[in-house]
């Protein structure tokens, strides 16, 4: 998928400063839609989950949306994080939330014209799935520690700041797209 369909898609790329942070987010975004299968005219298509039949918002929808909360609240928080001596890095915070639901263009496919689970999906969830593609495609570890830690396979994990700020986020926002609050 070329580059300027990556950046129409998620506008939001454009709020990452650093240049090569950037370039390899849109990469993953190209690897991960590629090799999902995905083309420019189903790719609106992919669900944020196939589990509840009520979830009206689309996987594109929700990236938009746990990027845009996180932007808002890391404006919000951030002066308070930094007179308490907490860094929070802004574009891995941007990045992540962009790419932490990369590997479910790899978890979903389409079957008679509607997205289901694929069949890989039950060997490795989509965190797992968007860290390797986050690693391929030359991202910080902080980016791929964040892809591999936003769901519950990061219970028992270390957190970042970073991760833990997306997760929880991210956490909400699904909530309130899979019970109808948006």
């Amino acid at each position: 998928m070329k580059k300027e369909v990556i950046y129409a898609l998620f506008p939001e790329l454009m709020e990452i400063e650093d240049e090569t942070l950037r370039a390899a987010s849109v990469l993953a975004f190209q690897l991960a839609i590629e090799k999902g299968g995905w083309r420019e005219d189903t790719v609106e298509l992919v669900p944020v989950t196939v589990n509840w039949k009520m979830c009206k918002r689309n996987l594109i929808n929700h990236i938009h949306d746990v990027t845009k909360t996180c932007i808002d609240n890391y404006e919000n928080l951030h002066p308070l994080y930094a007179a308490n001596g907490i860094a929070f890095d802004r574009d891995i915070i941007i990045a992540g939330a962009l790419l932490h639901d990369i590997g479910k263009f790899l978890e979903f496919t389409l079957e008679d014209g509607k997205p289901v689970l694929n069949k890989e999906a039950s060997l490795m969830r989509h965190p797992l799935s968007g860290a390797l593609l986050a690693a391929q495609a030359a991202l910080p570890e902080k980016i791929v520690h964040l892809i591999a830690m936003h769901s519950f396979e990061g219970d028992q994990s270390k957190q970042s700041a970073e991760s833990a700020f997306v997760r929880s986020i991210d956490d909400f926002v699904f909530k309130c797209t899979v019970f109808g609050i948006h």
